[in-house]
């Protein structure tokens, strides 16, 4: 989990992570929106879009500190 706060801190105008929430939240649920209307259920179009965060996160925990 370090790294993740790390990585975060290189963002100096996103200083918290309810800052970072606020900025993405948005664009998120009009992913969810999106899928929505192509038919998936808002269940499983959020569970994707956690699934991709969570690879996501794992392949930063893995990238060498620098």
């Amino acid at each position: 989990m370090n790294n993740v706060l790390e990585f975060r801190a290189k963002r100096p105008q996103a200083e918290t992570l309810s800052d970072c929430r606020e900025a993405l939240e948005a664009a998120v649920m009009k992913i969810v929106s999106d899928a929505v209307s192509e038919g998936y259920s808002p269940a499983e179009a959020a569970m994707v879009v956690a699934d991709i965060a969570d690879d996501y996160i794992l392949m930063l925990s893995r990238q060498p500190r620098h």
